[in-house]
């Protein structure tokens, strides 16, 4: 009797310890989720499904209804045990990612089936894939705030491995670069967006753990001086700006800041004693500044008069240029290009004026801060590392790339 008491117990005992086992895979089920871009930061939906069942494009579930977003990826959802695990797609296309999900779902229910049956599914010591270590290193950045980073990753990654068809970082050889940039060229893309993208996909093979001394240098290009926006431009940009766009335009070429910066720039920034503007993070936005260093820029007396206005004008309003709903503009770049258009200010030879919104290449955020730059070390007598501060370059080399030869005309005067 104790005999068969044992056995009962025993029976009993490794029945618990099946069910346990699958109770830590019982849950296969995996969804496709998009990571998309919204005026409250980045967000994870439901991807959408067609009545066919095929992904809808760029298409997400908001509380049931179907939206779009055109900035964004899709993800895997799945549990490892009780541990949500949310996985990269990276540049999958609508297809492709449907294809990822069941293909995850079917291995889930392999290990599932093989725990229950006291088996042990052995994966091996697998050599690292060009795949993984880039879903790791775009996760990464996304991590760290950078999303802009994190979409130049998407892209980056995925060309090269498109290109050099390789699936494994082991595999990887100087040469394969090589083919990476004759494939860029192909495309007709300049030097240095080559060099560019040269420089992205280096940094994710160190750190999928290629040596940095076997990776090439990168290709060489022919540096331009910067370019700026004229004072009559901006007179011109003036003129035909509301004054919203009056705004902006003068905090972008006065204080020299990034979009993202102008995007999140708040009234609390301003300090309105020191009459400074503060750089810093905005975590509520996902937002960190680049290379993480807070900075303080002196406000010029004429945009201190006009940003209090503004803000007496905007009461209860956080953010400096929000949008019409109160959030993070993520338009500027567009509005200032239609702008210009109508402004008059086209070049009508940049591929950006022959596209079908017309809209020109020589009018961006960035000019405006080259603008500033450029502007400050002629005022400051090549003041570098002032202007450098002002900038929040982390090192002096980039700032004097914006230092301008002297005054040409004087040299016209000369006599030999």
């Amino acid at each position: 009797m104790a005999v068969l008491w044992f056995s009962l117990v025993a029976i009993w005992q490794e029945a618990l310890r099946r069910l346990r086992l699958v109770g830590t895979v019982a849950n296969t089920t995996v969804g496709l989720m998009r990571r998309v871009k919204t005026d409250a930061g980045w967000k994870y939906y439901p991807a959408a499904y067609a009545k066919n069942g095929r992904v809808i494009p760029k298409t997400a579930l908001v509380d049931g209804e179907e939206v779009k977003h055109d900035t964004g990826h899709y993800e895997l959802r799945f549990y490892r045990g009780s541990k949500l695990v949310l996985e990269s797609l990276g540049n999958a296309t609508p297809a492709a990612a449907e294809d990822a999900r069941k293909k995850k779902e079917a291995q889930m229910s392999v290990v599932r089936d093989a725990t229950a049956a006291n088996m042990v599914v052995v994966e091996g010591p697998t050599r690292t894939t060009l795949k993984k270590t880039a879903d790791d290193y775009i996760k990464m950045k996304q991590d760290s705030g950078l999303l802009e980073a994190a979409e130049q990753a998407i892209l980056v990654t995925t060309e090269f491995i498109a290109v050099v068809k390789k699936a494994y970082v082991d595999e990887i050889k100087d040469t394969d670069f090589a083919r990476f940039h004759a494939a860029l060229r192909k495309r007709k893309l300049g030097d240095r967006t080559v060099a560019n993208k040269h420089n992205r996909a280096a940094s994710w093979l160190i750190f999928a753990g290629i040596d940095r001394d076997k990776i090439p240098a990168e290709p060489p290009y022919e540096k331009k001086l910067p370019t700026i926006i004229q004072r009559e431009q901006i007179s011109t940009l003036l003129g035909a700006a509301d004054d919203y766009m009056t705004m902006m335009i003068n905090i972008a070429w006065k204080c020299g800041l990034r979009e993202q910066e102008l995007m999140y720039l708040e009234f609390a920034d301003i300090n309105e004693h020191d009459r400074t503007l503060r750089v810093q993070g905005k975590p509520e936005f996902e937002f960190k500044v680049k290379d993480s260093e807070q900075r303080d820029i002196p406000i010029m007396d004429n945009l201190y008069v006009d940003l209090m206005a503004w803000k007496k004008k905007h009461p209860g309003q956080s953010l400096v240029l929000a949008n019409e709903g109160g959030k993070p503009n993520s338009h500027l770049l567009r509005t200032l290009k239609r702008l210009a258009r109508r402004a008059g200010l086209n070049c009508g030879r940049c591929k950006g004026c022959k596209s079908e919104n017309q809209e020109c290449r020589n009018y961006t955020l960035h000019h405006f801060r080259r603008t500033f730059l450029t502007t400050m070390l002629k005022k400051t007598g090549g003041d570098l590392r002032t202007v450098q501060a002002f900038a929040g370059h982390t090192d002096i080399e980039s700032t004097a790339r914006y230092l301008a030869p002297d005054d040409k005309h004087g040299v016209r005067q000369m006599e030999w």
